[in-house]
C-alpha cells in the first residue's frame, strides 16, 4: 500500500498542527543544510517538504486531503461516485486518491467511456500554477562574504572595544585587575553551579519521560521515493513543479553546501553571539549616558543607578530587542551572530507565509521579545543564568528552542572564519574586563550595604554589652576609662586634678572619650575598606576621620588614596599635601602626588581625543 503524507512524516493522521509543523521542521533540519549525493536524495526530500507543507499547512487543503484518505478506504462505488461528482461539480484541486480510484475502476470496466473521459477532462481544466515554498530556495546570507568587508568590520569592532578599554581602565590598573579577577572567578564558579544544578534536574526529568518519536528509516525511504511510488498528493499524477523553481532549489542547495552551512545545533556559538551583541550594545549605551551626564541632561545619581550592575543589564537587553529585530529582518543576522556564523530564516515550514519586509520585522520582533523575557529573564542578572542553562538543555535535547519553534524560525550555522572567531572571542574577553572594571565598585557597594543592613538588623555584641553596663562603643573599648557620675556623687565629689589635656568637666571627658573611640574605629575601617576595593565607602570613612583628627597624616593619606582610586585626582592631591604638612619626612606622599598629577594629564588627553 502506498504511503500517505502522514506516514511519510511519521505522525498519525489526527496529529495537531503543532505536531505537523514539528515533523516538517525535523525534516528541514535534517535535509536543509546537507550536500547533494549522487542520487539527488536531498533535492527529492526538499521537493517532498515543499509538497507536504503546501497541503498540511493549509486547513482547507488538509481537510480535503483527509476526506480523500477516508474515501480511499471505502467501497469502489463510493470512490467512483466521489471522483465523478468532484470532476463535474468542482473546479478545485483533487487528490491522487481520487485519480487512483478512477484508474482502478477503469481497469475493472466499472465506468463507461463517457464518464471516464469527463473526469479526465475536468482534471485537465483544473490545472493551476502551483505555489512553491520560497523558504527552501532562499539564498544564504552574504553579509561580509568579501574579505575586504570582513576585515573592515572586524577592525571596526576591535577599534571600538580598544577605545573603550583605554577610556575605562583606571590609573591603578593592577589593583583593579586583582579585584576584577576575584569577581570573575566567583562569577564563573556561580555559573558552573547553576549549570550543574539545571543539567542535573533536566537529566533526571529526561529519564522519567519517554523519548520523543523520531523519523523511522522506512519513513525516510517513503520520502525519498514518494513520487516514484505515486504517494497521495493534491493535483493530478504529480505536483506541478516548474523548471525555474527546481533550478532555484538546486542553486540554493549548492550555495549552502559551498558556504558550509549546517542546521545542527551549536548552543555555544549562539550564546557567544548573543553575549557579544549585548556587550557591544551596552558599550554604545554607556557612551551615550556619559555624554548626557557630561551635558547635564542626566543627574549624577540617576546615571549611577542606570549603570548599576543590577539595573543596566535589564536596560541593555530590553533596548536591544527592536535593534535585533530590525537587523534580523533586513540581514538575517546581527553583529555577534555574524562573527560566530549564526543565521536565521523565518517561516521555514509554511509555504503560504507572507515574506514581505513588514511581516518579517513583526516576526523578528516577536521572537526577540520572547528571547528577552523567556531566554534571559528580562536581563535580570540573578535570573538570566538559570534560563540560559534551561535553553541550552532544550537545544541539546530538542535541537531547537521554544521561541524558534513558536515563530517557525530555522537557525543555521556556518564556519565563522579565523578572523571572525578571533575578533568575537577576544572582543568578549575584552568586554568582560570592561564590565568588570565598571561594575565591581557598585557591586562592592551593594554587598557592603546589604551586609550593613543585615548587621544592623541583628543585635550586635557591642549593643548587648551596652545594655549590660559596658562603656564600649562599636565593640571597641575606649582608650580612656569613662566614669559613671550620678547626681549624688557629682554633688559630693570634690574636683580632682585631671591629666594634661583632659577637661576638668566629666561630661566633656565622656565626649572626648567617645570621640577617641570613633577615631579608633575609623582608623581601622577606613584602611580596611580601601584594601577591599570599596573606595567610595573608604572615602567617606577617611573623610570623617580627618574631620575628627585634623592633625593625623594617616587619615589624610587614606582619604587621598580613596580619592585617587575613584579618579578624583584634584581632591587626592589636596589630601596628600595635607598629610605632607603633618609628616614632611614621608617620601611616599610625593610619589602619590606625582601619580595623581599624571592622572589629571591623562584625563585631559582622553577628553581632548573625544
Amino acid at each position: 500500500m502506498k504511503a500517505t503524507l502522514y506516514e511519510a512524516l511519521g505522525i498519525p493522521q489526527a496529529a495537531s498542527d503543532e505536531e505537523v509543523r514539528a515533523s516538517l521542521r525535523r525534516l528541514i533540519r535534517k535535509y536543509y543544510a546537507k550536500t547533494r549525493d549522487g542520487q539527488g536524495n536531498v533535492e527529492e526530500a526538499l521537493r517532498f517538504i515543499n509538497h507536504a507543507s503546501r497541503i498540511l499547512s493549509d486547513p482547507d487543503r488538509r481537510t480535503r486531503y483527509d476526506n480523500e484518505l477516508a474515501l480511499s478506504a471505502g467501497t469502489t462505488e463510493q470512490r467512483i461516485a466521489h471522483v465523478v461528482t468532484n470532476a463535474v461539480a468542482e473546479s478545485g484541486e483533487q487528490t491522487d486518491v481520487g485519480t487512483e480510484a478512477v484508474d482502478r475502476a477503469a481497469e475493472a470496466d466499472v465506468l463507461d467511456d463517457e464518464a471516464l473521459e469527463a473526469a479526465l477532462t475536468a482534471d485537465d481544466e483544473r490545472l493551476e500554477p502551483a505555489l512553491h515554498h520560497p523558504g527552501l530556495t532562499e539564498r544564504v546570507s552574504t553579509l561580509g562574504r568579501s574579505p575586504v568587508v570582513t576585515l573592515a568590520l572586524c577592525a571596526l569592532f576591535g577599534a571600538f572595544i580598544a577605545a573603550a578599554i583605554v577610556f575605562v581602565t583606571p590609573a591603578d590598573a593592577v589593583l583593579v585587575a586583582k579585584q576584577v579577577l576575584v569577581w570573575l572567578t566567583l562569577g564563573l564558579l556561580g555559573l558552573t553551579a547553576v549549570y550543574g544544578a539545571v543539567h542535573g534536574v533536566a537529566w533526571a526529568s529526561r529519564r522519567r519521560m519517554p523519548a520523543a518519536p523520531a523519523l523511522q528509516p522506512q519513513t525516510d525511504l517513503a520520502i525519498l521515493n514518494w513520487r516514484r511510488e505515486k504517494s497521495v498528493f493534491l493535483g493530478t499524477n504529480q505536483p506541478q513543479e516548474d523548471a525555474s523553481w527546481i533550478f532555484q532549489l538546486r542553486m540554493a542547495e549548492l550555495e549552502r553546501a559551498k558556504s558550509g552551512r549546517t542546521s545542527e545545533p551549536r548552543p555555544w556559538q549562539r550564546l557567544g553571539a548573543r553575549l557579544f551583541d549585548y556587550a557591544i550594545w551596552g558599550l554604545v549605551l554607556a557612551l551615550l549616558l556619559s555624554e548626557l551626564r557630561g551635558a547635564g541632561a542626566v543627574p549624577e545619581q540617576l546615571a549611577y543607578w542606570l549603570g548599576h550592575p543590577l539595573v543596566a543589564p535589564i536596560l541593555i537587553t530590553g533596548s536591544w530587542v527592536p535593534i535585533e529585530a530590525l537587523l534580523i529582518a533586513s540581514l538575517a543576522t546581527t553583529p555577534g551572530k555574524w562573527l560566530f556564523g549564526v543565521y536565521l530564516q523565518f517561516s521555514i515550514s509554511d509555504a503560504y507565509a507572507r515574506r514581505d519586509s513588514r511581516t518579517q520585522f513583526a516576526r523578528a520582533l516577536k521572537r526577540a521579545f520572547r528571547v528577552w523575557w523567556e531566554g534571559v529573564g528580562l536581563g535580570f542578572p540573578l535570573l538570566a543564568p538559570f534560563l540560559v542553562a534551561v535553553a541550552y538543555e532544550k537545544v541539546m535535547v530538542q535541537q531547537e528552542t521554544d521561541w524558534d519553534f513558536a515563530h517557525d524560525c530555522l537557525v543555521t550555522h556556518g564556519p565563522p572564519g579565523v578572523l571572525n572567531l578571533v575578533t568575537g572571542v577576544c572582543g568578549l574577553a575584552a568586554m568582560l574586563w570592561l564590565y568588570g572594571v565598571a561594575w565591581h565598585q557598585p557591586m562592592a557597594d551593594s554587598i557592603t550595604w546589604a551586609r550593613a543592613t543585615i548587621t544592623d538588623a541583628i543585635p550586635s555584641t557591642a549593643m548587648l554589652r551596652n545594655f549590660s553596663g559596658s562603656s564600649a562603643i562599636g565593640g571597641i573599648a575606649p582608650s580612656t576609662p569613662v566614669r559613671t557620675i550620678t547626681p549624688a556623687s557629682k554633688a559630693s565629689a570634690a574636683p580632682t586634678p585631671s591629666r594634661a589635656g583632659e577637661p576638668i568637666d566629666s561630661d566633656l571627658s565622656a565626649k572626648f572619650a567617645e570621640r577617641r573611640s570613633r577615631i579608633a574605629v575609623l582608623a581601622v575601617e577606613g584602611p580596611r575598606m580601601l584594601r577591599a576595593g570599596n573606595w567610595r565607602r573608604a572615602g567617606e570613612l577617611c573623610r570623617t576621620w580627618t574631620e575628627l583628627d585634623l592633625g593625623n597624616p594617616e587619615g589624610w593619606r587614606c582619604l587621598g588614596q580613596a580619592m585617587q582610586a575613584q579618579g578624583y585626582h584634584q581632591e587626592a592631591i589636596a589630601a596628600f599635601r595635607k598629610a605632607k604638612q603633618f609628616d614632611p619626612g614621608d617620601r611616599t606622599l610625593d610619589a602619590a602626588i606625582d601619580r595623581s598629577q599624571r592622572g589629571i594629564v591623562a584625563d585631559f588627553i582622553n577628553r581632548y581625543r573625544q
